[in-house]
C-alpha cells in the first residue's frame, strides 16, 4: 500500500488515520485530521480519547476532529481542554466549541478572553460571535473594553458583528 492509499475497512481506515495524527509531518497530521472528520461521529469517541495524549500535537488535530463533525458529546471535553497547558490546544478547543455552537459554551469561552496568548483569544472571540446571544455580547463588548493588541480587538468586533450586536 503506497503512504496515501487507505485501507478499504473503516476500522482499519479509522485506525489508520488515527496514526497519522503522530505523524511527524505537519501536512500529514493535518490530511489525517480532514480525514476523521470526514468520517463523522464514529470518530468522536477515540478523538475525545486523544485529547488526554502526551502529544500536545495530536490533542490540537484530536480538538480540531472534534470541531469540524460537531458533536454534542465533545462539549465537556473541548471545555476541558480551555484548560490544555499548550496554547494551540486551547486555541483549537475554543475554535471547536464554536463550531459546536453550544451556548452552554459561552461562559468558558468568555473566561478564555483573558489568556495569556492572543491567538487563544481571538479564537474564543470568534466562537463566541458564531454561537451569538446577549451574553456572549456582552462578554465581547467587556473583553473589548480591555483588550489592548489591535488585532485581538479586531476579532473581537468581527464577533460582535457577526452576533449581531448593535454599533459593533
Amino acid at each position: 500500500m503506497t503512504p496515501n492509499m487507505l485501507p478499504e475497512t473503516g476500522d482499519d481506515r479509522l485506525n489508520l488515520l488515527l496514526t497519522r495524527l503522530s505523524d511527524p509531518k505537519k501536512a500529514v497530521r493535518a490530511e489525517a485530521a480532514c480525514g476523521l472528520a470526514a468520517l463523522g461521529r464514529p470518530v468522536v469517541p477515540a478523538c475525545i480519547a486523544l485529547l488526554q495524549s502526551g502529544e500536545w500535537r495530536v490533542r490540537y488535530r484530536a480538538a480540531e476532529v472534534l470541531g469540524l463533525v460537531g458533536d454534542g458529546e465533545a462539549y465537556t471535553p473541548l471545555v476541558i481542554a480551555l484548560n490544555d497547558g499548550k496554547d494551540h490546544v486551547r486555541y483549537m478547543a475554543a475554535k471547536g466549541l464554536g463550531l459546536i455552537g453550544d451556548r452552554r459554551a459561552v461562559v468558558h469561552l468568555g473566561g478564555v478572553q483573558h489568556d495569556e496568548n492572543e491567538f487563544v483569544r481571538r479564537s474564543a472571540a470568534s466562537s463566541l460571535g458564531k454561537i451569538g446571544g446577549k451574553e456572549a455580547i456582552g462578554l465581547l463588548r467587556a473583553a473589548l473594553d480591555v483588550e489592548e493588541i489591535d488585532g485581538v480587538r479586531a476579532a473581537i468586533r468581527a464577533a460582535l458583528r457577526e452576533a449581531g450586536a448593535d454599533g459593533a
